[in-house]
This record gives structure tokens, C-alpha cells and sequence, in this order.
């Protein structure tokens, strides 16, 4: 299972059919309490983390995630404008296990669904 946090309509799809493709399911939030609830239930393969995020706080809770003994070795892909890049830097320095521009995580996704999946 994927757990994504997109606002962008198009990343929304582009990731649900390259999930889909790969056989793999795909849970989409906006809201930082409904993915913890998702959490809780459930740990997911890889978390998907938009940085332009109007509604979560990305850096904060990829700290949160990492001070968590339970969510610690969830994988944390995030993608986002280039323009952001003050908050990319954020994310990889909180341990992020990717930072990547929304054009290269675009083009990689095939590739990122198939690696995580093998975890």
C-alpha cells in the first residue's frame, strides 16, 4: 500500500494509475490527522509527500514521522516545485529518503512504486 498527501489533481492520477499499473493500492489524504489514522491501521510501503501541501505542514510532520519508534522506517518520497526549494532542503535534511523536483518524481514514479514495492 501507498500513502500519498497530493493536492494536485494531476499527480493525484498520474500516481494512482502508475499504482495501479504495478498492481498496488493507493490512499490519497489532504489532512495530516486522517494519514495518521491511516497509520495506524496500516503501514504503508512508501508515504508520498507533496511539499506544496496547503493543508500539511511537511517538514513538521516528516519530523513527527521520524521522532515516531513506529512510523520511523516508513520511506518518505518528496516531491515538489523546484520553487519550494527552501522546503525540499527542509525535507531532506528531517530524513526524507528522497527529494525530488515534480518533474524528475514524474518521471520516476514507475520506477519508485516497483522499488518500494520489493520492501
Amino acid at each position: 500500500m501507498i500513502l500519498a498527501i497530493v493536492e494536485d489533481i494531476f499527480f493525484e492520477k498520474l500516481i494512482a494509475e502508475c499504482a495501479g499499473r504495478e498492481g498496488e493500492r493507493c490512499l490519497f489524504f489532504k489532512e495530516e490527522a486522517a494519514v495518521e489514522a491511516a497509520l495506524a491501521q496500516e503501514t504503508p510501503k512508501v508515504l508520498l509527500l507533496d511539499v506544496g501541501s496547503s493543508t500539511v505542514d511537511i517538514p513538521s510532520f516528516i519530523e513527527k514521522l521520524k521522532r515516531n519508534p513506529a512510523t520511523r522506517p516508513i520511506a518518505l518520497v518528496v516531491f515538489g516545485s523546484s520553487i519550494r526549494g527552501d522546503l525540499m532542503q527542509d525535507a531532506r535534511e528531517l530524513g526524507a529518503d528522497q527529494v525530488l523536483p515534480k518533474a524528475s518524481f514524474k518521471q520516476q514514479l514507475p520506477e519508485l512504486i516497483r522499488r518500494y514495492q520489493k520492501k
